[in-house]
């Protein structure tokens, strides 16, 4: 058998796939015996035949660690801190553990997703290439796959064409609108930006006073940025008047005036057109042209309505360059005043003109309304479909999304086990709707306060520097489904974005264990710093300010307990059993050992790092209400139970059999828990003892990601190669 590490087109990656269900297992499989609204609306009284009560938590950090929020310029962020007095305890809010394990929850039993935040995904159009050219610096395996993605490509937007136009947001009604570029002289049909020679530029930059003294070709390479050039900054986006023949443009003018004057103004076909000018970006090194945008007459006319959602994802972190920022600075501006371009993610630049005209490309649907659009004629096209991740989800896991017109109909579906146990908003139908969950977490805090990371040059706290990682869900080998022997060979026939029809998620995301011990008590040490790409900055504050993708932080020490309360309101023993595998994982029922558990979650930032891995121990007391009301002592603990091991695994056993009972063919036996696809990658994925060698879960290389590797799927990548 081959090991599939040792395929040349195997991707590695910090991350894996718990495999999706075809839908998620039924809040009615862990309460056969209860009616399904009685039971969740039942805060408020006792539930014959279910368990009320608390779990003490502690968690224990194996990794450094660190929870909070960051933000570019604010300097060195410290792990979230709870005031006590005089004190400021380390902590993991509430809100942290509650989402922690509510998503364990959501993984074991093919829980709904939820609404999407990011249901449109972009990729730049795929160029065209030539997949039998040997000569090309290009991988077989690269060209191939390339040459299908252009082919997609073709094929879809066959009969369509990218037009050009202004992008404006409208006084009146607040809405965005694109109108097309007007119809001229030299271009019959509306929607087509002029060309202008560099040559031509420079001979008029050299005729007329535009304030430039010359106009250079751009520079090679891609740190060419048209705005912040010396001389082209001062063009960009300028208002001039195009001299034209029939068959181009040969000259541009500061005024009308100048233009008029002009020889070529006065021939028969020749003429004036006023038109912004437009350099575009990286790709300008190669190129020999620059654009030219005429003035629509009225803005109201020929305009093509743009989605507000569309603008939002546009003007998104994730969407927005550090390019980009630079290029679009706050005071570029087609109008000369102030544009009103808003800060994206809290900083200045990138941000769409509030009071002026932008230039852009776009396309638009068989309706008239714009689909997608960018800044330049390489912009990030909309992928197939408005939203492609619906039809790689199966519906019942997808559930409905932001904008769905069916949204509120579909309240009052049928309830999974995660949305019963945690509540969410739609879980009834008609106005009242929202359901409290039946479970609450209350914040895991630290006594010790000497809790952040040190050593010995460091002994205040280390500083840390982090690099951002957002998830690329273009990198679609990672993310969906491949086909059979995809990982080896020079196949090009592996799943992309661009594939019509059967696309499909390979699953549930979820962060692997990275850690590598060093010879002493410090994690980190030369070698460390580089696997995860990290940099301990030095005491003397000498480090240059952090990249726009770079963060400063203190994180938590390894070792440190935190401990919080868990309470819990009239769940089943299945229920109970669920929440107690969403702690415990495919640890022993009293928790395996803290310092080196068999299996660990993820928590907070820097997960592909290696920071987050905790241990969580979760000790269940049950209440019977009842007994305790009835106890005249006004004990504390009156009707307390603490259950042990015997119970706790009678609590697991009922969700393992409600588990195995929904998911498998033949006897619903506990042990047969295993088997299920979801806790069989939950159960590798959480591995900690046993976890994957560091270079098994680095984060490749653009060059690496070029080949287009496949990541193989959990059980191939934990699976141990043949002796």
């Amino acid at each position: 058998m081959v090991d599939p590490r040792d395929v040349a087109h195997r991707a590695t990656a910090p991350y894996g796939l718990v495999r999706l269900a075809d839908g998620p297992v039924p809040a009615t499989a862990l309460h056969p015996d209860h009616d399904t609204d009685a039971l969740l609306r039942s805060h408020d009284r006792t539930v014959p035949g279910t368990h009320t009560g608390w779990i003490d938590l502690t968690l224990t950090t194996l990794t450094p660690t660190f929870v909070g929020q960051t933000r570019r310029g604010e300097g060195v962020a410290r792990s979230v801190r709870l005031p006590d007095g005089d004190r400021a305890l380390p902590t993991v809010p509430g809100t942290t553990l509650r989402g922690l394990v509510r998503h364990t929850v959501r993984v074991l039993t093919g829980g709904e997703t939820g609404p999407v935040n990011t249901p449109m995904l972009f990729f730049r159009a795929p160029v065209r290439i030539d997949p039998d050219k040997a000569d090309s610096s290009l991988s077989t395996r690269a060209r191939h796959v390339m040459a299908r993605r252009h082919a997609h490509y073709r094929e879809r937007r066959a009969g369509l064409r990218t037009a050009q136009g202004f992008m404006y947001r409208s006084p009146e009604d607040e809405g965005w609108y694109v109108v097309e570029l007007p119809a001229t002289a030299l271009e019959s049909s509306p929607g087509k930006a002029l060309k202008v020679p560099f040559p031509v530029l420079r001979e008029s930059v050299a005729t007329w006073d535009f304030g430039v003294e010359k106009f250079p070709d751009p520079p090679h390479g891609a740190g060419y940025v048209p705005t912040s050039h010396e001389q082209h900054g001062r063009l960009q986006h300028r208002w001039v008047h195009a001299v034209h023949r029939r068959n181009g443009v040969v000259a541009v003018a500061p005024t009308e005036k100048e233009a008029r004057a002009h020889p070529v103004a006065r021939t028969d076909g020749g003429g004036v057109i006023r038109a912004l000018l437009v350099l575009t970006g990286v790709a300008a090194g190669e190129r020999r042209n620059a654009y030219l945008f005429p003035r629509p007459p009225d803005l109201r006319k020929n305009r093509h309505p743009v989605p507000e959602p569309l603008v939002d994802l546009f003007e998104s972190a994730e969407q927005i360059t550090g390019y980009q920022r630079a290029a679009f600075p706050d005071t570029l501006s087609a109008g000369g005043g102030d544009p009103a371009r808003p800060p994206v993610a809290g900083t200045p630049g990138g941000g769409l003109p509030r009071q002026s005209l932008e230039p852009v490309w776009f396309d638009v649907d068989v309706s008239g309304r714009v689909v997608s659009f960018g800044r330049s004629g390489g912009y990030r096209i909309a992928v197939g479909d408005e939203e492609p991740v619906r039809r790689a989800v199966p519906e019942p896991v997808l559930g409905p999304q932001h904008g769905d017109p069916d949204r509120a109909g579909r309240a009052g579906r049928l309830v999974d086990v995660c949305r019963a146990m945690f509540g969410d908003t739609d879980v009834f139908a008609g106005e009242a709707g929202a359901l409290k969950g039946r479970v609450a977490f209350g914040n895991a805090v630290a006594e010790d306060t000497d809790a952040d990371l040190t050593d010995p040059d460091h002994p205040e706290g280390t500083v840390l520097r982090v690099r951002l990682l957002s998830p690329q869900r273009g990198c679609f080998a990672n993310y969906l489904v491949q086909g059979p022997d995809a990982a080896s060979g020079d196949r090009p026939d592996i799943v992309t974005w661009s594939h019509e029809g059967d696309v499909r998620l390979g699953g549930y995301k979820v962060y692997l264990h990275r850690h590598r011990p060093t010879g002493g008590p410090y994690p980190y040490d030369e070698r460390a710093e580089q696997e995860l790409d990290l940099e301990v900055l030095p005491a003397d504050g000498s480090a240059p300010r952090p990249r726009e993708t770079q963060r400063d932080i203190v994180p938590l020490r390894e070792g440190l307990a935190l401990r919080s309360r868990i309470t819990f309101t009239n769940l089943t023993d299945a229920e109970l059993g669920a929440l107690m595998r969403a702690l415990l994982l495919d640890n022993p029922e009293d928790g395996g050992d803290p310092a080196d558990p068999e299996h660990a979650h993820k928590v907070g930032m820097g997960k592909s790092l290696g920071m987050g891995s905790v241990h969580l121990l979760p000790e269940l007391y049950l209440v019977d209400r009842g007994a305790r009301a009835a106890d005249l002592s006004l004990r504390p603990d009156a009707g307390v139970v603490r259950a042990d091991h015997a119970r706790v695994r009678s609590f697991l056993d009922a969700f393992s059999v409600a588990l195995v009972g929904h998911r498998l063919p033949g006897p619903a036996e506990p042990r047969r828990w295993r088997e299920v696809d979801q806790t069989v990658d939950v159960c590798l994925a959480t591995r900690w003892r046993h976890r994957l060698p560091p270079e098994e879960t680095a984060v490749m290389s653009l060059r690496h990601f070029a080949e287009y590797p496949i990541l193989p799927p959990l059980v191939d990548r934990f699976r141990s190669p043949d002796p």
